[in-house]
């Protein structure tokens, strides 16, 4: 029987044990299956009795996510009968470590959920950078708890630099789930133009909302960035990104059409104005490209990295 595996990742006292206490409370997806917990740190919550006997849940603890071995799997696997597998990772080591190891043929990864203390984030971004990529690069879902009094376009931005495909889920210091950032960052009742400091803004807002800018006239600052060997019409253009540490620089471009390599100087940035189209990429899913209809050679940017707040 294929076992579920649902991993939890986040800081010390960031709400992990909390959300996977809420989630096996909830009837709609705990009808009595039995659950194990295996649990790589003890933080304020805990898994009590109480708790364990309600949801038909058992817990281990384990040192390091290192000693989660296959061998240790198969171990578990035979000892515990259940139906599903919760892992609570340790927040202060790298969450990569369990994903390399991989996991037993009847354990399938079935949702990753990172869970940050939005209160601290710019703590963590500024002190515990690597970590935090770490918890991020690999969830598909990062619910933000006590986001109250923090600017969740600065959370939103940071976040999506790191990982452009993960659902942001903002709670307040209640635990309720609070309203979704303002959809409209930019008005497109008018032609665009994004200021230098905007471009990591209108970047990811574009990645959330593309069909937002779709046949929408669009002036930027960007440089080369790349090109498909499929046409030779096409560059990538966008600027460049630090979504982790100094080492860990990328590039947030998109597919610009009517420009040609031999007309750009990969070293000097550019002004391109043209029209925004939509379309499918080979994932199936919708980015945004500008057919370019002019463009002229400009300053670079004051600050040539991109920031998102």
């Amino acid at each position: 029987m294929i076992k579920p595996v649902y991993v939890f990742s986040g800081f010390l006292d960031s709400g992990k044990t909390q959300a996977i206490k809420e989630t096996l409370y909830n009837p709609r997806f705990n009808e009595g299956e039995a659950s194990l917990i295996i649990c790589f740190e003890q933080g304020d919550v805990e898994y009590d009795e109480k708790f364990l006997k309600s949801t038909n849940s058992q817990v281990i603890y384990l040192d390091s996510v290192k000693d989660l071995t296959i061998e240790k799997q198969k171990e578990i696997d035979k000892q515990y009968k259940v139906d599903r597998i919760f892992i609570e990772l340790n927040g202060m080591e790298d969450d990569n470590i369990l994903y390399d190891t991989g996991f037993i043929s009847n354990w399938e990864l079935a949702q990753t959920l990172t869970t940050i203390d939005a209160s601290k984030f710019s703590i963590y971004l500024t002190n515990m950078r690597q970590f935090l990529y770490n918890h991020v690069v690999n969830a598909e879902v990062v619910i933000l708890n006590r986001s109250d009094d923090v600017d969740k376009r600065y959370l939103r931005n940071n976040l999506k630099s790191i990982n452009q495909y993960i659902e942001l889920i903002f709670e307040d210091k209640d635990g309720n789930v609070t309203n979704k950032i303002e959809d409209e960052l930019f008005d497109t009742s008018k032609d665009l133009e994004i200021s230098d400091m905007d471009y990591g803004l209108w970047f990811m807002d574009a990645i959330d909302n593309p069909m937002k800018y779709d046949k929408k006239n669009l002036t930027i600052k960007v440089k080369y960035a790349g090109e498909i060997k499929e046409y030779d019409n096409v560059l990538i253009m966008g600027r460049k990104a630090m979504v982790c540490c100094a080492q860990d620089i990328t590039d947030i471009a998109l597919p610009c059409i009517n420009l040609h390599a031999e007309d750009i100087d990969k070293d000097k940035y550019y002004t391109l104005s043209g029209e925004v189209r939509c379309i499918k990429n080979s994932e199936g899913i919708k980015i945004c490209t500008l057919n370019v209809k002019s463009f002229k050679e400009a300053e670079a940017p004051k600050d040539e990295l991109v920031t998102f707040n």
